[in-house]
Order: C-alpha cells, then structure tokens, then sequence
C-alpha cells in the first residue's frame, strides 16, 4: 500500500506496506558496522542491496526493452562489491559492466523476445535500446553502493557520517512524507533531520573534517539526497514504479559517489 503515490514522471512514493523500519534500521546497522569493523561486511551488504535494486529495476523496464533483468542485477552487484577494492577497483568495475553489458546484448540478445512495441525499430536501434537500459537499470546504484563502501574503506568516519546524514534524511522524508498529501513536506523534514545529524558533525568533528567542511559536506548531503531521490525515479519507466531496493539506495545515487571525489579525490578540500 501507498499512502502517498504521485502520478508525474519523477514522482518519489512512500510505500507503507512492508517491514520499512525495521529494514532501514537493519541497513544502517549493517552498514555501520561493517564500515566501522569489518568492510567485506559492508561490502556484501551493499552488492545484496544493489543487485536487488538492478533487479528490480531490469524488471520494471522489461515490459518496454529486450533488457535482461539477471543481467542487470549481476552487473549491479559487481559494481557495488568492487567498492571493496577502493575508488581504483570501482572505476575499473565501472567500465568493465559498461563494456559487458555490450558484449552481452550483441552476443545473446534475442529479437524474437524484443517487445512488440520495439518490432518497428531497426536491430541496431533495438541494440543500442537494450544497451542503454541495462547500463541504465545497473551502474548508477551499483555506483551508489560501491562508493559507500569505498569511500568506508579509505575514510571510515567520513562513511559513517555520510550514513548517518543521508539516514536521517531519509528517516524524516518517509515518517512525514508517507502521510503528506504533497510532494514538499517529506523532503522538507528529511533535511531537517539531516541539519541536526549535520550539527552533531560539525560539533564532533571526526577526523578528516574540521568545522568548515563538516558544514560544506552537510551542505553537498543535503543537496544531493533530494537529487539522488529524483535520480532513482528517472531509473524507471516511472517514478512509482515498484523497485524497493532502488528507493533504498536513492539518497546515495549522487551524495555517495560526490562525498568519494571529495574526500579521496581532491585533497585540498579536506586534509
């Protein structure tokens, strides 16, 4: 059920039905510890969540491309798993599942399986539909996740408060957007949250930040988590399409991979 479930193209739902909650609890958890004690925990943690998510979202486009959802969920997951091996591993992860997805689609694509609705077009333009779905429904949240983990592996505090931020972004976003009749409330209470979380960072202020930059990383959390949520809908045929797995990891689509090039990219930003 959703208490809440815009109809636009980029419509971000809050589903109601299920053991939200607890699942969300049980990532941070899982989350937390691994980047804190043990990151291949984190890292199968997050590859589990992001090879759900490329399934789920392989299967929503499936009814309109010959995009095969298997394909996506295990190029997902390799991606986010790649994250173990640092931000080198992640970006060669990166090129790798673009390079088979293509592969892929010229070796096994069967255009007796192609939706009528894509018959009219050319194989080659059939081609390039499949392609372009696959990597689509797989590298940005395999991204998302394998920056999380990277980003845990070289700089754990800086992982530990970009989960915490984007946590209570998305805790405030869903207890008062699940039962707003506007699309503004939720994320307003989300950034709310988030200024709070934000004011204990900057308090804090655990090794690589100082007070300056524990603001501006709040600032780019803050910015990016609306962004990332938007980013998930654009994912899918349409934004209220069902894909669970995606919406846990929206908030991360672009605040993870950015606070990974701002901490261990781009030294002078944070020392």
């Amino acid at each position: 059920m959703v208490a809440n479930r815009p109809t636009g193209r980029y419509s971000i739902p809050h589903a109601t039905d299920g053991p939200k909650l607890t699942l969300g609890v049980l990532w941070f958890a899982a989350m937390a510890f691994g980047i804190a004690r043990s990151w291949p925990v984190a890292a199968v943690v997050a590859g589990g969540v992001a090879a759900t998510a490329g399934l789920q979202a392989g299967d929503a486009w499936r009814r309109h491309t010959a995009v095969d959802r298997r394909v996506s969920a295990a190029l997902a997951g390799t991606v986010a798993l790649a994250g173990g091996a640092r931000q080198l591993g992640l970006g060669i992860a990166v090129v790798i599942a673009v390079l088979a997805c293509a592969v892929w689609v010229v070796v096994g694509l069967d255009l007796r399986r192609v939706p009528a609705a894509l018959r009219p077009l050319t194989p080659t333009e059939r081609l390039i539909v499949a392609t372009e779905t696959a990597v689509l429904t797989a590298v940005p949240v395999g991204l998302a996740a394998g920056a999380l983990v990277a980003l845990g592996r070289s700089e754990p505090w800086a992982a530990l408060a970009l989960l915490g931020l984007v946590s209570a972004y998305e805790a405030g976003d869903f207890l008062v957007g699940s039962g707003s009749a506007n699309a503004v409330e939720g994320p307003i209470a989300g950034l709310v949250s988030l200024a709070v979380v934000g004011f204990g960072l900057w308090l804090v202020q655990p090794d690589p930040f100082d007070g300056t930059t524990a603001v501006l990383f709040s600032a780019v959390a803050a910015v990016s988590c609306p962004l990332g949520q938007l980013a998930g809908s654009a994912l899918l045929p349409h934004g209220a399409d069902w894909a669970p797995a995606v919406r846990r990891l929206d908030s991360y689509l672009v605040a993870a991979p950015l606070w990974l090039l701002l901490v261990t990219g781009v030294e002078p930003v944070v020392g």
